[in-house]
């Protein structure tokens, strides 16, 4: 996995391309796409583009990546 923390604080269509090129949502990638959904203006284009990223994670096209712990 590469690391994501690159994208926080990049534009959402980046955010969205990533996921969807990759087939996962990493966990700072969601992180920042929650971000944007707590927005309270979202453009036409922001919201469009979150709903391509919902109905590709409902369509199984892209994965929630979940972080797990080392155990010791």
């Amino acid at each position: 996995m590469f690391n994501t923390s690159q994208f926080v604080g990049k534009d959402l269509e980046v955010l969205v391309r990533t996921a969807l090129t990759h087939g996962e949502l990493a966990p700072g990638i969601a992180l920042a796409v929650e971000r944007y959904r707590s927005k309270s203006s979202l453009t036409v284009v922001e919201q469009r583009q979150l709903q391509i990223l919902d109905s590709a994670i409902s369509d199984g096209c892209v994965v929630a990546v979940q972080v797990q712990s080392a155990k010791r």
